[in-house]
């Protein structure tokens, strides 16, 4: 449905040597989903100290400039873009960099709806434009979970009373919001974001 015959061989051909017809392939189907060129996908940020943590999730929205106004900036200390409204998100939680996401970003999820995967190709953009590296340190030893892992987390916020609307083994908006209340009521930051660490507290917690 979004294929084009970019070397104009009268085919559009996805599996060639030339990889021309799958890369044009691809940017058609990001512009037909919206994809503004010259905006940002996603910028690197850094959040003033005090921060409200339950801002920083993906379904809270707002003009860069009500952001500003919060005193959050680019992580090297400017203003982030005017580029329509963007949400704050910390995939790997407080110790990790937190990003400004902006439509762009929900347009490359389109195509693939990975958050690791939108970051890398938004990055990947950057550099190849002359943009340095990432300036926050990834929590290196932090795993992913299993899906039993992540079972057991929903079972025990809702045994301490933190409804994660049920047992499925999936980081849905309802456990990061459980886990978010727990963070709060034991006195953490609430970043909402699943960890070893974090079932081990839950563990120690008796839920």
């Amino acid at each position: 449905a979004y294929a084009v015959d970019f070397d104009g061989d009268g085919r559009r051909d996805l599996w060639a040597a030339d990889a021309g017809d799958a890369l044009a392939s691809t940017a058609n189907y990001l512009a037909r989903f919206g994809w503004e060129r010259g905006a940002p996908a996603a910028v690197e940020a850094r959040l003033p100290e005090g921060f409200d943590w339950a801002l920083v999730d993906a379904s809270v929205r707002r003009p860069a400039g009500i952001w500003s106004a919060l005193g959050v900036t680019r992580a090297d200390g400017g203003a982030l873009p005017e580029a329509g409204e963007a949400a704050l998100i910390a995939p790997a939680g407080a110790r990790g960099p937190v990003f400004a996401i902006y439509d762009n970003f929900g347009v490359i999820r389109r195509y693939n709806n990975a958050t690791s995967y939108a970051l890398a190709v938004s990055h990947l953009a950057d550099r190849i434009a002359g943009g340095g590296p990432y300036r926050g340190a990834w929590p290196r030893g932090d795993r992913a979970l299993s899906r039993a892992e992540t079972e057991e987390i929903q079972r025990r916020l809702t045994a301490l009373g933190h409804d994660t609307g049920g047992v499925d083994g999936i980081l849905g908006p309802n456990t990061r919001a459980a886990i978010r209340g727990f963070q709060r009521a034991t006195g953490r930051i609430p970043d909402g974001y699943a960890s070893a660490a974090l079932l081990e507290a839950l563990r120690a917690a008796g839920g």
